[in-house]
C-alpha cells in the first residue's frame, strides 16, 4: 500500500515538474531582458532534473511492485490445460 502512494507521488511530482520545464522552456523563446536569462535557464534545468528523478523513483517502485509476493488469500492463477 505505501508503495501504491509513493508511486502517485512521484507521478504527481513528475507531471509538475514537466509542466514547469516546458513553461520555463517557453519562456526561452519569448524576448526576455538579459537579467532573467539565468533565472529560466537554471528553472529549466532544475526542472528536467527532478522530472528525471521521479521518473527513476516511478520505475524503481514499479519493478518493487511487480516482484513482491502475493498475498495469502489471494487467487493463484496458474495455466489452463
Amino acid at each position: 500500500m505505501k508503495a501504491k502512494l509513493v508511486l502517485k507521488v512521484a507521478g504527481l511530482i513528475g507531471v509538475l515538474a514537466l509542466i514547469s520545464a516546458g513553461y520555463c522552456f517557453w519562456l526561452m523563446t519569448v524576448p526576455l531582458s538579459y537579467d532573467r536569462v539565468p533565472v529560466v535557464l537554471s528553472g529549466f534545468v532544475l526542472a528536467t532534473g527532478v522530472f528525471v528523478i521521479s521518473l527513476t523513483t516511478s520505475f524503481i517502485v514499479l519493478i518493487r511492485l511487480r516482484r513482491s509476493p502475493r498475498a495469502a488469500n489471494a487467487p493463484q492463477i496458474g495455466p489452463t490445460i
